[in-house]
Parts: structure tokens; sequence; C-alpha cells
């Protein structure tokens, strides 16, 4: 929403600084992070280095003129939960009946979802963030109970 505010498009990848700088080649962009606070500008570094995204942002800062309060205040994130669960098995999702209906449901209901299972433990990780904190709420407890049913 703010970016798009901005008048500025928003890309996604999978997760992971290989994902974002393959989406970024692919799209010849410059500038690509992830949640986790990974930020890559590319013209100076091929992964997230926080050293130079606070150079970056402090070049911001010095050529505008502006308290990083103002520059950065605007931004209002969403509310998140994220909820791991242990599994007995990952499953292809594509193999999982009724996981498309359920990320239609959460689309509908103005959220983003991210499900994905851990690298290195039997978990899948649920994320979802919205706007409404009681949807995000409801919709959680939607979607831990369909995966308990479908993975535990």
């Amino acid at each position: 929403e703010y970016l798009r505010k901005h008048g500025l498009k928003l890309y996604r990848s999978d997760v992971g600084d290989k994902n974002v700088v393959s989406l970024m080649q692919e799209k010849g962009l410059n500038f690509g992070g992830e949640q986790s606070g990974h930020i890559i500008f590319s013209d100076y570094a091929k992964t997230g280095d926080g050293i130079s995204s606070a150079l970056q942002a402090l070049a911001h800062l010095v050529k505008t003129g502006k308290k990083a309060s103002e520059v950065f205040s605007p931004y209002d994130a969403y509310p998140q939960k994220l909820v791991n669960i242990l599994i007995s098995e990952k499953r292809d999702f594509d193999a999982i009946e009724g996981l498309d209906d359920l990320k239609s449901e959460v689309e509908a209901a103005g959220m983003r979802q991210l499900f994905r299972y851990s690298g290195t433990e039997n978990k899948l990780r649920i994320l979802l963030e919205g706007k409404d904190e009681v949807v995000l709420d409801q919709m959680m407890e939607k979607c831990v109970s369909f995966f308990r049913r479908e993975l535990v």
C-alpha cells in the first residue's frame, strides 16, 4: 500500500537472498530485501549488507536534509503473526487438497500469507499479515487447524 501510494511496484520472490537477487536481476532492479532485514543494493553488494544499508540511509538523510523520523515515520507496518507447527512430514504444497482454497480465503480477507517449511526442522512456518488484527487472529486459527489436520 505504501509503495503503491508512491508509484512503486512490489515484486515478491521466494525466501532467501539468492531468490531476491535472482528476481532483481530478472527485473533489472538494483534494490531489494527481505522481512528479516536483509536489504540488497546490488550496485554495491550482491547480498544483504547492514553497513551498506545504513550508509545508503544516511546518504539519503544528508541529501534531503531531513531527520530520520521525518523520512521513516510515514510507513505503518501491518500486524503480523507467525506460528510454527511441528509436523510429521513435509508434503509438497501442490499435493495438499484444499490449500488453494485456504490461500484464496486469506487473500480475500485482504491478507498476505506465506506458508513454508523450515529448512532445518520438521516445522511448517505460517506467516499472516493484514490490517485488522481480529481478522488476522481468526484466520491464523483457521490456517493452524487446517495444517494440523493435513500434516501432523
